[in-house]
């Protein structure tokens, strides 16, 4: 019985023994909790500041201590560390979250209101613009911020970037480059920032450097090559072919940028010296009047007998907009003055039908047979209706016959 009594009481001791152990190691794990917290406060300043400049603002109500506290956890294993990178993770996403839509809607406020960054006093933007150039422990974390920050898109898919380049602020937009911002995200327009920059040659090269694709196209198809011969802005379209843009581009029209260059005679030959396929450009400059490029397109070779897909070449569309001096200058350069269209009329059969009489005698001067009937089997000349019409055919058929006499 006394040999069972000991071996009880030296049972319960070392239960006993055991239980203080354990808690003496629980203490020890806690102490060691604490002290990787203090640890990490210490280290991690610009959470303990950011925590305590939130706090401030009324915005979280713990400090970055007491976050810590709250949400560091160990398991039985005593691993008081377990769950530390992630508790990091988490109180860097409650200063992003509490800073993200304050510095977004006060940028965008400084883009429609065009003004300086510096202009504003909103607290929480003063703070991260104040750190975004730092050499602290905060300025990685703020460079991340304005990466996320400056590719987040609105209701029609724009992007900072895109406002701010709408808003021609070059302060914010060097800030949203130099931040990493996307610059080949498209809007729902298809736009990317690029198209936004077709009077802006600074920009543009700012956005080329940082890697914008000079070929992205909208939903259009066009690039900002199109946009800038359209803007009349030569200094951008030179900007583009230096930068090797297509510029054979071509939009949903099948316009390629030539189409629109018709306006302006030294962008047409900027275009041309790029290696552009300018033949398919002479007749649009026939319908606006530049007798000027249709010299050019067809100096550089331009084919002048290209029908478009109404089957009407240049020379065609030339009678019809009522541009002798183009004509004239198509039937030098060799025009086909019989071609007939899907209707089966000669650029003659027109000029009957707009009564351009001084272009039809071009045209029959220049050769073009009157008896070449449309589908409909009417020739040009049985549609002759005027006076001075009339007499023009008349003038020819004795010309012609004289002519064959005395042949």
């Amino acid at each position: 019985m006394k040999k069972i009594k000991v071996l009880i009481l030296l049972m319960f001791s070392l239960q006993v023994m055991s239980m203080y152990a354990a808690q003496k190691s629980q203490q020890n794990v806690e102490n060691g909790r604490q002290a990787m917290i203090d640890y990490v406060v210490t280290r991690l300043k610009y959470l303990t500041q950011s925590f305590d400049f939130l706090r401030e603002q009324g915005l979280v109500d713990t400090t970055f201590h007491e976050y810590l506290e709250q949400h560091v956890s160990h398991d039985e294993h005593g691993n008081e560390d377990m769950n530390f990178d992630q508790v990091i993770i988490d109180a860097e996403d409650v200063l992003t979250k509490n800073m993200k839509d304050t510095f977004l809607n006060t940028l965008d406020m400084a883009l429609e209101e065009s003004k300086n960054l510096d202009q504003f006093d909103d607290p929480i933007f003063l703070y991260v613009m104040q750190h975004k150039d730092d050499s602290r422990d905060l300025y990685e974390m703020v460079r991340l911020w304005l990466y996320e920050w400056g590719n987040t898109q609105d209701e029609n898919k724009e992007t900072p970037l895109h406002k701010a380049l709408s808003a021609q602020n070059k302060e914010i937009t060097r800030m949203l480059i130099d931040a990493g911002a996307n610059v080949n995200t498209k809007n729902s327009f298809g736009q990317a920032p690029l198209h936004y920059t077709s009077s802006l040659p600074e920009i543009a090269r700012m956005l080329i450097q940082a890697g914008a694709d000079v070929n992205i196209k909208d939903q259009n198809r066009e690039t900002l090559l199109h946009y800038a011969v359209r803007d009349n802005n030569i200094e951008i379209t030179g900007i583009l072919i230096d930068a090797c843009a297509d510029v054979n581009a071509q939009n949903i029209f099948g316009q390629t940028p030539l189409h629109q260059a018709i306006y302006i005679p030294k962008i047409t030959r900027m275009l041309i010296d790029a290696g552009t396929d300018e033949h398919t450009q002479n007749e649009n400059a026939v319908i606006k009047d530049k007798p000027e490029i249709t010299r050019m397109l067809i100096s550089a070779g331009a084919d002048i007998n290209i029908p478009n897909k109404n089957g009407q070449t240049p020379l065609y569309q030339a009678v019809i907009c009522n541009k002798p001096k183009i004509v004239r200058m198509l039937i030098f350069a060799g025009a086909d003055i019989n071609i007939q269209d899907e209707h089966g009329e000669t650029p003659l059969y027109q000029a009957v039908m707009k009564d351009k009489p001084e272009i039809a005698r071009m045209l029959l001067s220049a050769g073009a047979d009157i008896n070449i009937p449309n589908k409909k089997e009417k020739t040009a000349e049985q549609e002759a209706k005027s006076t001075k019409m009339r007499m023009i055919f008349a003038q020819t058929q004795y010309a012609r016959s004289s002519f064959c006499t005395i042949s």
